[in-house]
Formats: structure tokens, sequence, C-alpha cells
């Protein structure tokens, strides 16, 4: 049974985690553009984002170990791994699903409600700087490293704290939402809380950060690919094939919900993620 001692510890743990990466974040730009100039900053966001990125890796990934050694959670099943990576381009895609149909809702009242058409074009405005840099530096900001900061941030962190509070749902919910609400931007909160949720149902199935981490980089890789592939032709196709793998996508998150909450059997052995 938690006390209402450790249950304060854990909530204000999984915030001062999600804190720490914003302070350090702000910290890192406020660094770069000093010692360059803020044009410089501006013109090179995703470079600045991508080394940002690795310090922050270094940070959770130490975070991570710590709290992983101090109450070790349940080990990855790896029989329900197996099981789902026959599915993970079908999540993957289906999540997507989601993203494009609220983006879509969104832009169709954005005349009707002010601050979600100011959201909405704020969001536009930011990734159409996304073709001034190197793919290379986007690669590793958005597709690569970035996904894995944040998968160890919201699924491993903040995740494990809410689950020592109760497993089920209250870690799902917890994680993804604020998620969503950590991008800021509200029109990107939305669809980031959705594909929080379901990150997190996955990975309360799993126990695997593999498998999230593959998912969400998949995930973004889809929305924002090398120049050689960003064609309409293919930009079309995922189109469709996200909204084709919308309700597959649903069936298998349905089904891997959470039931009647059974010990684990055994943890983490020393380096199992």
């Amino acid at each position: 049974m938690k006390t209402k001692k450790s249950i304060l510890k854990n909530t204000a743990a999984s915030i001062w985690a999600i804190v720490l990466y914003q302070v350090v974040s702000i910290a890192l730009f406020l660094i770069g553009g000093v010692m360059t100039s803020e044009d410089f900053a501006y013109e090179h966001y995703f470079m600045l984002d991508a080394w940002m990125c690795f310090i922050l890796l270094a940070i959770f990934g130490l975070w991570l170990k710590r709290s992983y050694r101090k109450d070790p959670p349940p080990a990855p099943d790896a029989a329900r791994v197996r099981a789902l990576y026959p599915k993970l381009l079908v999540l993957t895609l289906g999540l997507g699903g989601m993203s494009i149909l609220w983006l879509n809702f969104a832009d169709s009242i954005s005349q009707y409600v002010p601050f979600l058409g100011h959201s909405l074009s704020s969001f536009e405005e930011t990734w159409s700087t996304i073709g001034n840099e190197s793919y290379l530096w986007v690669f590793l900001s958005v597709v690569l490293v970035g996904p894995i900061v944040e998968e160890i941030l919201f699924r491993g962190v903040v995740f494990h704290y809410m689950e020592q509070i109760r497993p089920g749902w209250l870690p799902i919910l917890f994680s993804g939402i604020v998620f969503g609400i950590w991008h800021m931007e509200p029109v990107q909160s939305v669809y980031a809380a959705l594909l929080g949720i379901g990150l997190g149902m996955i990975y309360a199935h799993t126990h695997s950060l593999k498998v999230t981490i593959l998912i969400h980089v998949l995930n973004n890789l889809l929305s924002t690919l090398p120049p050689v592939l960003d064609t309409d032709l293919v930009q079309m196709a995922i189109f469709y094939l996200s909204l084709l793998m919308l309700i597959p996508a649903i069936i298998i998150l349905v089904k891997l919900r959470p039931r009647a909450v059974q010990p684990p059997e055994r943890v983490f052995a020393e380096g199992e993620l």
C-alpha cells in the first residue's frame, strides 16, 4: 500500500524530471545563443537542438539507470515483444493517422477558434524552416536522438515513478498527457498526448523501451523524410496508409489495454531496458 508520502515523492520526482529537461534545454540554447549570435541560433536551430539532445540523453540515461537500480521495474516481456514486432508498422502508421485527423480537424475549425488558428499558424511556421538546415541535423534532432531522449524521459522515468504509485492506467495517462502538455504548442499538444497514451499502452504491455523508441523514431521519420523521399507521391502514400491503418491500430491498442494487475515475476537484469 503506497503512503501519501511516497505518492507525493514519486509525483514530485516525475514533475522535477520534466522541469529539469526544460531548464537544461533553455540553458543550453541560451549558451548557444551567447556563444554565437541570435541569428545563428535561429538559422541553426536543429543543429543546436541535436547537440542539446545528446547532452540530455546522457543526463536522463543516467537518471533512468539510477532509478531502475533503486526500484527495479518489471523486465521486458520477451514473448509480448516478439508478438508485437510484426504489428509495429501498423501501430506507427495508425498513430500517425490520429495526428492527421486531428490536424485536419483543427484546420477546419481554426477560423472559429482563434487561439487554435494562431497555434496552427505558429506550428506550421516553425516546421517551414526545416528545409533551411542540413538534413543530418534534422534527422538527429527530430528523428533519432530526440525520440530516444523523450522515450527515456516519459516512458522511462515518468512512467516508472507513476507505476510505483499504481500500475495500469495511471502511468499511461499521466505520462501521455504530460507528454502532450510538454510540447506546449496547443495544436501539437493534442496529437502528442494521443501518441503518448498509445506509446504508454504499448510500454505497459511490453515494458520494453526499445519498442516504444522504435515506434517513436518511425513516427517522426514518416513526418520528417529525407529530401530524396519527400515527394508528393510518397507523402500521399503515407497520408492514405496512415488513415487506412488507423482502425487496425486502435484494435491492437484496445487488445493491449491494461487489465488486472499481476505482480512481476522477475525484475530487470543488469543492462536490460
